[in-house]
């Protein structure tokens, strides 16, 4: 009796000496006025990552925020704590609210709630996440949340990853805490002008920690880059290097006990095939025709494929499976020099920390690698994977294990021909287009599975052209053929498209719509073009008179300009030129934009650059 005592005792004492300190972290802490752009303040964050000889580690998160108005009450007041539950727990700790009165705001029982994730319920198989949510009542501007938890991890791999002390909200008070084994060495960087760092030793254990007080806010612009580029992390790594991360996990795909039954399809899938490549195409087809992929997390799943033979039954499989099946295909017909390889995130990889830190959230996507192509095998939009023709950090599974930059040659990412055909002030418009890279990817993603009266709406709106009336089309020239460029035609119509000014007429030609946002006049981040573009135009204008006739007509406005934006060694061009052949006004018309991170101080002549390109007056032409 005397020890149960003891023990209530010593509870409550402990949560007196944590009451007494939530009560010193909320006291005078700034509102609104200090902070007028933000919803809400990181009061106080702290994060300890406490790390065993096998690698497992328990992670304790605590942290307190201030609700300063109802866009953070809308965004705080649920929080979604995400977990792994194939090697992951989560335990809860005092979780809570206090009013502006002081007053303490106990969650219910019934606002706690534990679950599996969207993702998990459509691909059971791959992904077992679950959410930890907890519904904070009666949540107003003014109002404090403490959250306390810790994660147990249990996945006994070298740990890794990146802990951001930067976001749309400051952080007052932030500290971040590794404690290991001495005998492991921790590769980590961080921004020594902003963090504070110490390490210390406790028994056999290092102990590192990083702290920053009154963080900048991260302000919400589109194009910025990702907060690994422009945020303040700290990125940590008990990998040497990518070389042993790679070998580690790519050595479960390469070498594949290969079933009689799949050397037997693979005969007949290339029965017809003269070279290695049409082989590769013909595999690649067959799987993309018959097999699915599931939903799946690179960073997160083990490497070791599911039994070929089972994957083949069931005609599903996460990349892992299917990339180990693709590879299995292609060596069963004697292609020799196929790895499998691993992407890394397109959005970190202008970041030196992704090519020097082997972190398993910057791997992407799980690919097949043969003769400098990367194959995505069980996507029916395109044989390369999410590479366009933009450059790529990618981990090869060859005998070196490295990681090397993929990169293919310039190519042109839309090509378009438009012959108009003018009579009147009416033109009729024959469209002919030419896509590759990302832009191939997504017009056959955009279209593929889609009844041919949705995809002639959906066409309609994208085009938007609200002047121009859809004719004909889109006729989509080579859908299976998933190894060419995607080929498209259509066909507009322009009711009043030459305007009449005796003797002068003029018209407007299509502008190029740019996938970039140059709406905002100055910018606080770096703006980040992530795909390539390289877009090349011809426009052949054939004008006639009432009777038919191919009028004589002289150019007023001889076009023969370009417009150029120098950054980082690298030039932004739009060029056009203008004559006049054959009765025929024909216009060529090019734009390249390279991939590159262009400075805030250079923002404003960027967007004028993109601007100009955009002008309706740079797209009319003259004509007398």
């Amino acid at each position: 009796m005397i020890k149960k005592i003891f023990t209530l005792l010593l509870i409550v004492s402990a949560f007196n000496l944590f009451a007494d300190r939530i009560d010193e972290i909320i006291k005078d802490v700034p509102g609104l006025n200090e902070y007028p752009n933000a919803s809400a303040l990181n009061v106080l964050t702290e994060i300890n990552l406490n790390i065993e000889e096998d690698f497992s580690f328990q992670k304790h998160i605590f942290y307190v925020k201030k609700m300063l108005n109802y866009k953070g009450v809308k965004r705080y007041s649920d929080v979604k704590i995400s977990y792994n539950a194939d090697f992951e727990e989560i335990e809860l700790g005092h979780c809570f609210a206090i009013d502006t009165e002081g007053k303490r705001i106990e969650i219910p029982e019934n606002q706690i709630y534990d679950m599996n994730d969207t993702e998990s319920i459509i691909s059971p198989n791959y992904i077992n996440f679950r959410e930890k949510i907890i519904n904070f009542p009666q949540i107003e501007p003014g109002y404090f949340v403490i959250v306390d938890y810790t994660i147990t991890n249990k996945r006994y791999e070298p740990v890794n990853g990146v802990e951001h002390l930067r976001e749309t909200n400051p952080y007052l008070n932030k500290t971040f805490t590794i404690k290991f084994p001495e005998k492991f060495k921790l590769n980590y960087s961080y921004d020594e002008n902003i963090v504070n760092f110490t390490k210390k030793k406790d028994e056999k254990f290092n102990v590192y920690s990083w702290n920053v007080t009154d963080i900048k806010i991260y302000k919400e612009e589109t194009n910025s880059p990702s907060l690994l580029i422009s945020g303040t992390p700290i990125v940590f790594s008990f990998y040497k290097d990518w070389h042993e991360l790679t070998a580690e996990k790519l050595l479960k795909l390469k070498d594949i006990k290969i079933d009689a039954s799949i050397s037997e399809l693979a005969k007949t899938i290339i029965i017809n095939c003269k070279d290695d490549r049409a082989k590769v195409l013909a595999v690649y087809k067959y799987m993309a025709e018959n097999f699915n992929e599931k939903k799946s997390y690179t960073s997160e799943i083990d490497f070791t494929p599911e039994p070929l033979t089972e994957v083949f039954e069931k005609k599903f499989g996460s990349e892992r499976e299917l990339t180990a099946l693709f590879i299995a295909l292609l060596k069963s017909s004697g292609i020799e020099d196929v790895y499998p390889a691993v992407i890394l995130s397109k959005n970190n990889r202008s970041s030196d920390i992704q090519k020097n830190f082997a972190v398993n959230n910057f791997m992407d996507k799980i690919c097949v690698f043969w003769n400098n192509d990367l194959y995505c095998p069980g996507d029916n939009y395109m044989p390369f994977a999410f590479t366009g023709n933009n450059e790529v950090n990618i981990l090869l599974g060859n005998d070196k294990y490295e990681l090397i930059k993929y990169k293919i040659e310039n190519i042109v990412s839309e090509e378009n021909t438009y012959n108009y055909y003018v009579k009147n002030n009416i033109a009729t418009v024959e469209v002919e287009s030419e896509y590759s890279g990302n832009k191939n990817f997504r017009k056959r993603q955009s279209f593929l599975n889609m009844p041919d009266v949705q995809r002639k709406i959906w066409f309609n709106q994208s085009l938007g052209e609200k002047s121009a009336k859809l004719l004909d089309g889109p006729n989509f020239l080579n859908f299976d053929k998933i190894d060419e460029n995607l080929k498209m035609t259509y066909t507009l119509e322009y009711s009043d498209f030459l305007f009449n000014q005796k003797p002068y007429k003029y018209f407007k030609l299509l502008l190029q719509k740019l996938p970039l946002d140059v709406s905002l006049d100055e910018r606080d981040n770096d703006y980040q073009i992530s795909n390539k573009i390289l877009i090349q135009e011809n426009f052949i204008i054939n004008i006639s008179d009432l009777s038919g006739k191919r009028e004589k007509m002289e150019l007023l406005n001889s076009i023969n300009n370009i417009t150029e934006f120098a950054i980082n060694g690298k030039t932004a061009f739009s060029k056009m030129e203008s004559r006049i052949e054959n009765g025929q006004i024909i216009i060529q018309r090019e734009i390249y934009i390279p991939e590159c991170i262009i400075p805030n101080s250079k923002y404003p002549e960027f967007k004028q650059f993109v601007l100009s390109i955009q002008n309706p007056i740079n797209s009319m032409v003259f004509l007398k």
